[in-house]
């Protein structure tokens, strides 16, 4: 009884803190100057009904969750099973997941079952009842900037568009952690750029499979390159930006 006493109060403790966290995030949010690019591309899945799997990077995770905020969406998330794994970076999930959830987003905890696999089955069911998701290409534990077959392999069984976003800031705390996290400073340019959607046909073979992941690799690194171009394009004179207008999506 004590045990669970003590449980509760500290996910009450966490939950309180993630919510003043976030209060002075927005704070922070209202001073950024957000540009976006690309949005259009999601006008035909849209008009089509689509159900849409946004897949970023997890250490530029950051401001696409900012954006999409108010969407229903579920993001998907979890952690190594190592018992090495722990210590600091565990309050910090924790932490992090209530932020999320107090954003309004559903949040789909694979750590939380007693096998991953269990989680991801629990995660395509959501999907297949009607909404999106948003999943981290690299996750739980990279190496970063290497997509993983599961955003294939979920969007073939779940029958989901894969739409793949870009993100960059101009000025931001990068936190020291696998993923080199980054988290925008005030008054700071970021930038999305959001790309072409990819189908995943349902008869995809694994090799197939295999081919798209890298296919979203290499598309997810192209649009964080040209965001990361427009994020400190800003810093340049108003002329030297026009130049370069010619290069941004939408």
């Amino acid at each position: 009884m004590t045990g669970a006493w003590v449980l509760r109060a500290s996910d009450a403790a966490v939950s309180a803190a993630a919510l003043v966290a976030l209060g002075f995030s927005r704070l922070v949010d209202s001073t950024l100057d957000i540009r976006i690019y690309g949005h259009d591309r999601l006008a035909p899945a849209l008009r089509a009904g689509r159900r849409l799997l946004f897949v970023v990077w997890h250490g530029k995770g950051l401001i696409p969750v900012l954006f999409l905020q108010g969407t229903p969406l579920v993001i998907y998330t979890s952690q190594p099973r190592e018992a090495s794994w722990g210590g600091m970076s565990r309050h910090v999930r924790r932490f992090t997941l209530a932020a999320l959830r107090h954003m309004g987003y559903q949040v789909l905890d694979a750590a939380a079952f007693a096998t991953e696999s269990r989680g991801v089955v629990r995660f395509l069911q959501m999907l297949q009842s009607g909404t999106g998701g948003i999943i981290a290409a690299d996750g739980p534990a990279g190496p970063s900037y290497r997509a993983k077959p599961g955003a294939a392999f979920v969007a073939k069984r779940a029958g989901v568009a894969l739409v793949p976003v870009g993100a960059a800031m101009q000025h931001s705390l990068v936190l020291d952690s696998w993923d080199r996290f980054e988290i925008p400073r005030p008054f700071s340019a970021a930038v999305l750029t959001v790309g072409e959607s990819i189908t995943v046909p349902e008869s995809a073979t694994e090799a197939e499979l295999a081919d798209l992941s890298r296919r979203l690799e290499a598309t997810l690194n192209d649009l964080t390159t040209q965001a990361e171009l427009e994020a400190f394009a800003h810093a340049r004179p108003a002329a030297s930006r026009a130049a370069d207008s010619g290069t941004a999506l939408g």
